[in-house]
């Protein structure tokens, strides 16, 4: 929006400006019209083109047909990604090997009649007689056709339109169709050669698989009869050895077990007395003696209490008593023999089961080894016959494949004879020379607005300050009569009416460029304080060496012709000039009035005020206040007592103050003022540092009334010739 807005206000004050030459077309609407123009003449002389379409669908593989899937290599991935492969399939159409193709192809075919209309531009050589070239070969119009060949994919769809352009309408749509036809032939070839070289690389790849097959297998035989293994066809059965291990295994165990229970039996009858042994102690047959010698003890005891020892049954029952306990005795040794005999036996039974394990399990390890490696043999030979069968397989499948001719592609749309040109299109250029016309004068506002920073022409500073401009003031070469001769002179009260373009009292009154772009911007300023009478008021510039004095000292004299009496001050303390521009000493001034301690009153203002010989003009120089800070000064209590009292004694006060970027004066100056005139250069003043000044004066909420443009020369501008102004300007009234 703002550059829309920045855009409409240049070509507004360019307008507004060129108003004085009597032209009102911007330079847009210039260039514009000279696009529309440019375009007639290119265009006029073309011969008329003619386009012809023909539309291809695009279907997706069926890569499963016949297994294809399985024994093409370079699957396509379209099935997944359309976007991909239809960007390919326009890629093929566009390919050089195509194009050559079709252009082989109606190159050698008689039938065809190229009928290219004469060139324009030929025709109006031959009524000049002029050299014409020689007519273009066929294979030449043909390759001319194939550069205009143009391959869009319709969005969203499997389409693909195929366009072509030639000034022949039959030639057109005959390439187009033969595009279409060569590229489906193309795809055809592309298959069939895809499915032969995938058949041959696979029957080569059978070949070494049917080596590797036989030369596994005799691997296998051999080491199966190096090694005089039996193949009992199932693998996973477990050997004889594997079981005898498993066996001898399981009686170990046993054994080991049972060693451990009698050799606890042999070491309890070792270290305790043999009738606690519990085998003692359970054994029938001692417990059989031990109830009959109880018995015979008994009956002892009886014989004993009533006959003597002598006796012969006392006697007798004390033998079976003796022979029953040897008897016994000689059962326990029996019982404890046997507890050692049980003992040594399971120990040897022990023993010879872990030799026996262990023989065994040299014997298992060797044979698992042979049998690991037979079945890595046997393993490899099973890999190589499913593979070999695999390969045979694919073999046959794709011989049948590569003898079938089916393709993706149709034809949805034949190419038709067009009988309307596409080009010239004169509606379509005119309205494109008239857009590209505007685009082009807009693009040289924003190119010349960055490439050159300053401030040109009027109206410029106005648009960036956004503020009104009081006046114009054109260069001194314009003035013919007062032209580069007196501005080579030096600054002299006697020259002072020819440098600033005012009039002197009793003078006879001639008007040039210079003094009336004054008067006009006294004018300006008196219609912009309409609101607010400006009594006093601050001219400045951003800049030194913008010509702000010289403004200031033609505007008193200006504004003394129309009969108001003109106070100048000159404020500018690092270049002060008012004296020099107005004749006048600079001993005593601004610089001192502010400076001194007495009270301000009429008279103390009367000793720094001179009269100039202009009737209606006084100034107060700076003086010769060195020493003294201009900043102090400034902000002194007595600026605005003085200024007071100018009110009080003169109808206008102007103020000469210094750049205001450089310092501050200007800005206290103006918030005691009714209001500040800013002086640009042009061609000299950035942009930049002018909205920087406008901006700090707004800021401060000091008044500005507008700008003023010194030093313009319509002549670079272009504005209108100089012979106008001077022209007008020569005449006396």
């Amino acid at each position: 929006m703002r550059l829309k807005t920045k855009i409409g206000n240049r070509s507004a004050t360019w307008q507004n400006s060129h108003v004085l030459s009597g032209s009102t077309k911007s330079p847009s609407s210039s260039v514009a019209v000279w696009g529309r123009s440019l375009y007639l003449l290119i265009q006029a002389p073309k011969t008329p083109v003619y386009r012809s379409t023909v539309s291809l669908a695009v279907q997706p593989q069926n890569d499963d047909y016949f297994y294809n899937k399985d024994v093409n290599p370079n699957s396509p991935i379209g099935g997944s990604y359309p976007d991909i492969e239809m960007a390919t399939q326009v890629k093929v159409l566009q390919t050089r090997a195509l194009q050559n193709r079709v252009i082989e192809k109606l190159n050698a075919d008689d039938s065809l009649r190229i009928n290219i209309p004469e060139n324009r531009v030929s025709a109006w050589r031959k009524a000049l007689h002029l050299p014409v070239p020689p007519p273009a070969t066929r294979k030449t119009l043909l390759r001319e056709v194939a550069g205009s060949l143009q391959i869009k994919p319709v969005k969203s769809t499997r389409a693909i339109d195929v366009s072509c352009d030639s000034p022949d309408p039959a030639l057109a749509a005959r390439f187009a169709n033969a595009m279409a036809s060569e590229y489906i032939e193309q795809s055809l070839e592309m298959r069939w050669d895809s499915a032969r070289h995938t058949g041959e690389w696979l029957t080569g790849q059978l070949e070494g698989m049917k080596v590797k097959l036989q030369k596994s297998e005799e691997q296998l035989t051999a080491y199966a009869t190096a090694m005089n293994l039996i193949p009992t066809g199932d693998r996973n059965k477990d050997t004889m050895a594997n079981d005898k291990l498993r066996q001898l295994q399981s009686q170990l165990l046993e054994a080991q077990n049972d060693l451990t229970s009698k050799q606890s039996r042999y070491e309890a009858a070792v270290t305790n007395s043999p009738n606690s042994l519990g085998q003692v102690v359970d054994d029938p047959s001692l417990r059989n003696y031990d109830a009959k010698l109880t018995d015979l003890r008994r009956e002892l005891a009886q014989l004993s209490s009533t006959l003597t020892p002598a006796h012969y049954k006392v006697q007798e029952v004390q033998s079976q008593i003796a022979e029953l306990e040897t008897t016994r005795n000689s059962a326990r040794d029996n019982v404890v023999e046997r507890i050692h005999n049980d003992f040594q036996e399971a120990t040897r039974r022990e023993q010879l089961l872990s030799s026996a394990l262990a023989t065994q399990s040299v014997v298992v390890t060797d044979q698992s080894g042979k049998i690991v490696h037979y079945d890595i043999l046997q393993h490899d030979v099973d890999s190589n016959r499913q593979l070999y069968e695999s390969l045979l397989q694919r073999v046959k499948e794709t011989g049948i494949s590569s003898a079938l001719r089916a393709s993706n592609i149709q034809v949805i749309d034949q190419a038709e004879v067009p009988t309307d040109p596409i080009s010239p299109n004169m509606p379509l250029g005119m309205g494109l020379g008239l857009v590209s016309g505007l685009c082009m004068g807009i693009g040289l506002v924003l190119v010349r607005d960055q490439i050159d920073p300053c401030i040109e022409q009027p109206g410029d500073a106005a648009f960036y300050l956004n503020v009104p401009e009081l006046g114009c003031i054109p260069s001194w070469s314009l003035d013919r009569k007062r032209g580069s001769a007196f501005r080579k002179e030096p600054m002299r009260l006697a020259n002072f009416n020819r440098i600033a373009g005012a009039v002197q009292p009793g003078a006879p009154k001639s008007y040039s460029t210079v003094a009336e772009s004054f008067r006009l911007l006294l004018t300006s300023i008196l219609f912009a304080g309409r609101r607010r009478a400006v009594q006093v008021l601050v001219v400045t510039s951003p800049n030194p060496s913008e010509g702000k004095s010289t403004l200031v000292s033609n505007l008193a004299v200006a504004c003394a012709e129309t009969g108001r009496r003109v106070l100048v001050i000159d404020s500018d303390m690092a270049r002060p000039r008012q004296h020099q521009l107005l004749g006048i000493p600079n001993d005593c001034g601004l610089g001192e009035l502010l400076s001194e301690s007495t009270p301000l009153d009429g008279h103390s203002m009367m000793r720094a005020l001179h009269a100039t010989e202009i009737p209606g003009v006084s100034v107060i120089p700076y003086g010769d206040a060195d020493g003294i800070s201009s900043a102090n000064l400034m902000h002194s209590l007595r600026l605005p007592e003085l200024i007071d009292l100018a009110r009080e004694s003169f109808d206008v006060v102007l103020i000469d103050t210094p750049p205001m970027l450089y310092m501050a004066d200007s800005r206290i100056m103006g918030s005691l003022a009714d209001g500040v005139v800013l002086v640009v250069r042009a061609r000299q003043t950035l942009r930049e540092s002018a909205v920087k000044a406008g901006r700090q004066l707004v800021e401060d909420g000091v008044p500005l009334l507008g700008v003023a443009l010194n030093d313009w020369n319509p002549r670079l501008a272009g504005y209108y010739p100089a012979s106008e102004y001077a022209g007008y300007y020569d005449k006396e009234r």
